[in-house]
């Protein structure tokens, strides 16, 4: 009789942590969908008992939830075995192209990310194939790496702290929370493994459960507090938040090639552990048997998979991985284990649907146009046409005046009988009466906590009534067209100055802000402007061109639907991720800043060629004009220099600093 291989929950518990932690580790704006990682703070600390919950299935019964399914449903049971190896196949695909985008940001040029990763999912089948007891021996070394580099991360960053810099300077909304909460449940998915490997291990399933959702969500939290208190906003939407926090934290960048050890040591135990979940789940098919070989299959099928699917943001949808961890880690262990129990909770689900707020007793604002007169204020709302059953989608124009923005908002409320529903509001434009006295005219709204933080701020040259009017009857009445007036190119004379969040920001802060009656506007500027000390004002430096303008914007990953032309042929800049890298070396600042471009559609290899190094000129101009010239923080590292190397910060001349940086660029555009 061969010896089957026990371990303790504490050894499955430290595989699952260690893989959490890895995809965190590696986390990046564009496997998040997220731009400011303290919107994690709060989520992190509700999902502790939602962890717990969702394990709860988990503690039940003695043996996998294969097996149960098998026993319970004969051969249709067959098929939940089945699902399960397939989820685990995508949750290590999953892993693997995060690790993808991530080996692309820091290898050198001339090693194969997907070589890298080809080579990590081999060792991963053979440590799969080696059995749990193989792989619990691992996770304690690899647990030793993580607490060792966390302790690395502590003495160093820990010197330039700052308390002012966690102290958020946005409101905490209920779409944050909730967005962040749906994040954070979507990176748990390798906790669904626990429901084929726990039952074979022995110890406290409770204490285990509770201490392993403790733990992995507080030391998120304190190394969310750690480095957002080191670097301060330098972190927010920044492509890899932790690996960039060491890079240019002085000292610590000499062991950056420890981190990146520690954390391709935490992605192989991630893969490790899903190739052997989906060998212990589909072994139930055949019996218990031929568990090795579906590892090794199991394996490849995964290179496979990695060599052959695209970079795509869809296979990082937080919403869909959220429904899929909610059901592999407890719907389908629920029902299989606790029948009547699921049917009990469905049904109170159902009925609690019934006291649900009707839509048509609200009024679901999507944009406003608030013009200023000797008066007061007349405010024009785009709302949702509740009313019109034959189009779910159309909208209307509803209007009101007051001495003040709040007063004129709330004599609506009165007049319609309806609640204002602020949170789908995408824009407020104002003309430039309003805009000269914003403080005034936003005051109402920097008190709403459900205001979205990233709501565009929009200036107008004639009435906003009149702009919103006028592009309504040209865009036509439905709801999707909100986008386009919302964008600054949408009405010629309208601008987007910043979003909400930026101004909220200049208000909590004290950074100088080039705001509404600061800004210089100038008719060859067809671009964004948005704050920051970096755009000049006609006063102290020249006005920056068109592609000087739109290139600082690049550097600040602020521009959206950017139309363009190359050789008389268009393109349009849909979206921008940009990184970048300080690095302190010879009395100089040596920066790599690095953007990907997403364009609207498919072109040709010639034109994308083309449409890159006219981006990449548009960038390199505005980098001469407002960094070298006039030694403008166009990439806002100054709250990094002042945690990274704080002596630095103290004693060195910030505009002297930037204008003897040495930077470069590197543009990537994809179709």
């Amino acid at each position: 009789m061969t010896k089957k291989n026990t371990v303790t929950i504490g050894q499955i518990y430290t595989l699952l942590f260690i893989s959490r932690i890895s995809l965190s580790v590696i986390y990046s704006v564009f496997v998040s969908g997220m731009e400011n990682i303290w919107d994690l703070f709060m989520p992190l600390l509700i999902c502790i008992p939602i962890s717990i919950l969702l394990l709860l299935p988990v503690n039940f019964g003695k043996k996998s939830v294969c097996i149960q399914a098998v026993e319970k449903f004969g051969k249709i049971g067959y098929v939940i075995p089945a699902l399960y190896g397939i989820y685990f196949i995508g949750s290590g695909l999953y892993a693997i192209k995060a690790l993808e985008y991530f080996l692309n940001m820091i290898l050198p040029d001339g090693i194969n990310a997907r070589l890298v990763m080809t080579g990590l999912v081999i060792a991963g089948i053979y440590a799969a194939v080696k059995g749990i007891e193989a792989l619990s021996r691992m996770a304690a070394v690899v647990l030793g790496f993580i607490l060792i580099s966390s302790a690395i991360m502590f003495i160093y960053l820990i010197q330039g702290f700052a308390v002012e810099n966690i102290m958020p300077v946005e409101y905490v909304t209920f779409g944050a929370v909730t967005d962040g909460v749906v994040f954070v449940i979507s990176r748990m998915n390798t906790s669904a493994a626990l429901n084929v490997l726990l039952p074979s291990a022995k110890g406290r399933f409770w204490k285990s459960a509770v201490t392993y959702s403790a733990l992995t969500f507080l030391f998120m939290c304190f190394m969310l507090i750690l480095l957002k208190g080191t670097v301060g906003d330098y972190l927010n939407a920044r492509e890899l938040s932790v690996y960039q926090a060491t890079e240019g934290a002085g000292s610590l960048q000499r062991l950056n090639p420890f981190f990146i050890f520690v954390t391709m040591c935490s992605l192989f135990c991630n893969v490790s552990v899903m190739l052997f979940a989906v060998s212990e789940s589909v072994k139930v098919i055949f019996k218990n048997s031929h568990g090795k070989i579906i590892a090794v299959i199991s394996g490849i099928f995964l290179i496979v998979l990695v060599l052959a699917v695209p970079e795509n943001k869809v296979l990082f949808d937080k919403y869909i991985w959220c429904i899929l961890t909610v059901t592999f880690t407890f719907l389908i262990p629920l029902i299989i284990k606790m029948p009547k129990l699921t049917a009990v909770c469905l049904s109170v689900l159902i009925l609690g649907g019934c006291n649900n707020m009707q839509l048509n007793q609200r009024l679901i604002v999507q944009g406003i146009g608030i013009d200023k007169n000797t008066d007061g204020y007349k405010i024009t709302l785009i709302v949702l046409d509740t009313d019109n059953k034959e189009n779910e989608n159309s909208v209307k124009l509803v209007y009101t005046q007051g001495k003040t923005t709040e007063e004129a908002l709330g004599m609506l409320e009165n007049q319609r009988g309806k609640k204002l529903l602020l949170s789908q509001c995408l824009f407020l434009m104002m003309d430039r009466n309003a805009a000269a006295d914003c403080k005034k005219t936003l005051s109402y709204f920097v008190g709403l906590s459900e205001m979205q933080k990233t709501t565009n701020l929009m200036v107008t040259d004639g009435m906003a009534e009149k702009t919103i009017s006028t592009a309504i009857e040209k865009l036509g009445y439905r709801s999707e067209y909100i986008n386009v007036l919302a964008d600054s190119k949408a009405i010629d004379q309208t601008e987007v100055h910043c979003s909400f969040i930026d101004y909220i920001s200049t208000l909590k802060g004290m950074e100088k802000a080039l705001l509404f009656p600061y800004i210089a506007v100038n008719e060859e500027i067809k671009a964004l402007s948005v704050k920051g000390s970096y755009l000049v004002d006609g006063k102290e430096n020249d006005y920056l061109t068109a592609d000087e303008t739109v290139g600082t914007l690049i550097a600040n990953g602020k521009v959206t639907d950017f139309t363009d032309t190359v050789e008389n042929m268009s393109y349009r800049i849909k979206d921008v991720k940009s990184g970048i890298i300080p690095v302190w070396k010879d009395d100089k600042f040596e920066i790599d800043f690095s953007a990907e471009i997403h364009l609207d559609r498919n072109y040709s290899k010639e034109m994308i060629q083309k449409i890159t190094s006219r981006v990449e000129n548009m960038v390199k101009s505005a980098v001469e004009k407002t960094v070298s010239k006039n030694g403008a923080d166009v990439f806002s590292i100054e709250k990094y220099i002042r945690g990274a190397y704080p002596e630095l910060y103290q004693n060195a001349d910030m505009k002297k600093l930037l204008q003897n940086s040495l930077i470069e660029v590197k543009i990537t555009c994809r179709s």
